[in-house]
């Protein structure tokens, strides 16, 4: 019998692939400081991180937590194998850093810190200053290559993720009608996701409807919906921090006929992507596939990508945090087995817009689809 569970053993595992990494790169000390890359590591979750948080990973086996005071049981309850270093409002965080980089690796060690997440801006130049005899690179990318590829566990929490999604898009798609007010919807939305199991995730769930279509990160108004107009659902479950994104696209009243041969277009590119996403080829392949698609039918695509990598996110956004991996046209990213995206296809042909996307994970022989809702145009 495991004394942890499988979460703890996960945990493990990705902190001695982490270490890996740094003995490679020669790195006697690597500081992470986005949400996602800690949350990988320690699994830390909570919504305390939008104060400075600093995790100090030594290859000679020391793990240090800094963040503010107030965050201790919250640290010690979550994590295991973690040293917390609290801090006041008050302290210079940069400098109680540099004093638990000399315990670890002394004056001359060479660091690696994260520079591509904005939690770094307050500690990069002043770092520098306190470590003048220090060798301090950049390590942004370590950890984000790692979480590309998940694990059986990871992905269970992505399935079940993926089970709330397809309960929020239906119970959307049974509330909305003619004269529901939007934040009404919103609403009942919201409660199925709680009701489920699901966390906060790290979008809202986005809901819009007539000439907001065109917006793509705006969600619920106080306006009732109207015959006639479009209305897209857009939104995500999470589980321990995993998401599982998708949307569906339809009317208040009936829709065109141009509008559903658009929305059959879509369709036929959306399944062209799932198709092409397989192990071994390159992202650019995928959209490539996508994209011809579109073409031959003369639909112009609102975005310049068809989908990009999930899996762990905190607010405000489920991309994953720094360094988003997207499915476009000179992405040389090689699809492996294990991979999860949000695939997407968002066209217009000038007179009416579709958008369709689900949660797909690419499995050895091709990607499959985790999100299930119908994927017609719905008209209601």
């Amino acid at each position: 019998m495991n004394k942890y569970p499988p979460e703890s053993l996960e945990h493990d595992t990705r902190l001695k692939a982490v270490r890996e990494v740094c003995r490679d790169r020669k790195i006697d000390v690597a500081i992470f400081t986005s949400p996602e890359n800690i949350f990988y590591i320690t699994g830390l979750d909570y919504e305390g991180y939008f104060a400075t948080h600093a995790l100090l990973v030594s290859i000679h086996g020391g793990i240090i937590l800094l963040a503010r005071h107030i965050e201790a049981v919250t640290v010690s309850r979550q994590t295991k194998g973690v040293e917390f270093s609290g801090y006041s409002d008050t302290d210079d965080v940069a400098a109680l850093i540099t004093a638990k980089i000399v315990s670890l690796a002394g004056e001359r060690a060479r660091v690696g810190l994260q520079r591509n997440s904005a939690a770094t801006v307050k500690i990069d130049t002043p770092l520098q200053s306190y470590l003048p005899k220090a060798n301090i690179v950049d390590v942004s990318g370590i950890v984000e290559s790692l979480r590309e590829v998940k694990s059986h566990f990871e992905i269970e929490q992505i399935k079940r993720a993926a089970a709330i999604s397809d309960l929020m898009i239906s119970t959307g798609l049974s509330v909305a009608g003619e004269g529901v007010v939007e934040s009404n919807v919103a609403a009942k939305i919201y409660g199925a996701m709680i009701a489920a199991g699901g966390q906060s995730p790290g979008f809202p769930p986005f809901l819009r409807s007539g000439d907001r279509i065109s917006e793509p990160h705006t969600s619920w108004t106080d306006q009732p919906l109207k015959n006639g107009a479009p209305l897209l659902l857009e939104m995500s479950g999470c589980v321990n921090r995993y998401h599982a994104p998708m949307a569906r696209y339809g009317y208040i009243g009936s829709a065109s006929a141009a509008a559903k041969r658009l929305s059959e277009v879509s369709h036929q590119a959306h399944l062209a992507a799932l198709a092409a996403l397989k192990p071994g080829c390159l992202a650019r392949d995928v959209y490539s596939a996508w994209k011809a698609c579109l073409d031959s039918a003369k639909v112009r695509p609102r975005a310049g990508h068809c989908g990009y990598m999930v899996g762990i996110s905190f607010p405000p956004t489920w991309t994953g945090g720094p360094g988003v991996q997207s499915l476009h046209e000179t992405s040389c990213m090689e699809i492996r087995e294990s991979m999860v995206f949000h695939l997407l296809t968002w066209v217009t042909d000038e007179r009416n817009d579709h958008f369709l996307s689900d949660c797909v994970v690419v499995e050895k022989a091709g990607a499959i689809f985790l999100t299930r809702s119908s994927r017609d145009i719905f008209e209601i």
